[in-house]
């Protein structure tokens, strides 16, 4: 009889992958509850255990298919549902048509995105589209910035939440490159991180840091694809494909 991959080393990163699905759930609960600071930071745990369960998964040698499936269900929960549940109850009195459409249209994105990864995951150490975690904190630390700042009840925060859930929808389906972090080299890097950090010092300061660190998800989102397309250049034609890996979708 086989012996079964839960029974051996393969069980640690998929425990890892069920605590960021359960911290994705505990998020969709703590929206219910109106408890938005709350609903934001788990899901930033989930992308932290999101990030872990690949290595945990390295580490042991014994990335899997399966492992892959099962990230990518915990993903939709954590990064897809739980941003438009978060969205949905903020504005729940404003809700119409047209609003829903671009929940649904930001939902539709998001899975799309994670089913794309599992047969098309990385290239030159680049992934196809904005992947789902990224989409996911830069859409809800700006709305929690806008709750910290108490813009929520303004009408321009909701023309700017739906014009971000439109653009990050977009960018999620397109074949826009973004980096995956682990695989930056410093040395290519340290101009955007240096002004990341301008970026999120200046924000913390005049702000708080609820809205430095969506700054610097906003401008990961506008500045980082350059480098993909700048490192790509440079890269032989045999190292442009690499293999599959959990996490980071």
């Amino acid at each position: 009889m086989k012996n079964r991959f839960y029974f051996t080393t393969a069980a640690f990163p998929n425990m890892i992958t069920m605590l960021n699905l359960v911290a994705g759930f505990m998020s969709i609960l703590m929206s219910v509850q109106e408890k938005y600071e709350y609903a934001v930071w788990l899901v930033f745990l989930a992308l932290i255990l999101d990030s872990l369960d690949g290595h945990v998964a390295r580490i042991f040698g014994n990335e899997t298919q399966f492992g892959r499936e099962l990230d990518s269900l915990a993903d939709a929960v954590s990064f897809v549902v739980a941003p438009c549940m978060l969205v949905s109850k903020v504005f729940f009195l404003n809700v119409s048509f047209v609003f829903l459409l671009i929940v649904v249209f930001y939902l539709c994105s998001g899975i799309f995105r994670l089913a794309r990864f599992n047969v098309n995951p990385i290239h030159g150490g680049c992934f196809e589209g904005l992947p789902t975690p990224a989409a996911a904190l830069t859409l809800m630390m700006t709305m929690l910035a806008l709750y910290k700042n108490h813009w929520t009840d303004r009408s321009f925060s909701l023309v700017t939440v739906v014009f971000l859930m439109t653009a990050l929808g977009f960018l999620m389906i397109s074949d826009i490159p973004y980096p995956k972090i682990s695989a930056i080299k410093f040395r290519s890097w340290r101009t955007l991180f240096f002004v990341q950090v301008v970026v999120l010092a200046t924000m913390f300061f005049f702000l708080n840091i609820e809205s430095a660190i969506a700054a610097v998800f906003l401008t990961f989102l506008v500045l980082s694809p350059f480098y993909c397309i700048s490192s790509q250049r440079f890269l032989p034609n045999g190292d442009h494909d690499a293999p599959p890996q959990e996490g980071g979708a």
